[in-house]
């Protein structure tokens, strides 16, 4: 029986220091070039009364939403959509930021508009910082297989807006 219990500490222990290898700190970015001017992107991406229109994100939460926890609402800066509430944390001259929060998780969002070699790029980046407990690591290695089509998806669409 000690050899069980000793067999399984150890065996823990071990996932544990495996896990702890795994970075905290996750990023899942995704790029799309705009034929269009900044100002239009900025304004576009800077009010999320816009996004159900491109955003993939908040249309499959809308789809996916049947029993509603609070309205749905949108505003110049907030949007909240099936449970997740979206909020700009900050706004500049080429970048966009978000704060985004579903329960008691929050993660960061940025939008980048790069225009130094020609037609503007619009790079999206979502930040996540994970707990130490090995599910959560296990679940962080999946973040970029499944946020990142969504992620292009969503840029494709707001490129096709406002190249119309």
């Amino acid at each position: 029986m000690r050899l069980v219990i000793g067999s399984i500490a150890i065996l823990s222990l071990i996932v544990l220091f495996l896990f702890a290898l795994f970075p905290s700190a996750i990023s899942v970015t995704r790029m799309v070039q705009i034929n269009s001017t900044e100002d239009k992107i900025l304004n576009s991406i800077s009010d999320l009364r816009t996004w159900k229109s491109w955003n993939e994100f908040v249309n499959f939460q809308v789809a996916k939403n049947n029993l509603q926890m609070k309205p749905d609402s949108a505003g110049f800066g907030y949007l909240r959509v099936g449970g997740n509430e979206i909020s700009l944390s900050g706004v500049d001259r080429d970048h966009v930021y978000t704060l985004w929060k579903r329960g008691n998780k929050m993660f960061t969002g940025q939008f980048m508009i790069d225009t130094k070699n020609g037609p503007p790029i619009v790079i999206w980046t979502m930040n996540f910082n994970v707990k130490w407990y090995p599910w959560e690591k296990l679940a962080s290695m999946f973040y970029d297989k499944q946020l990142g089509p969504l992620m292009e998806k969503s840029l494709v669409q707001l490129r096709n807006e406002l190249e119309r």
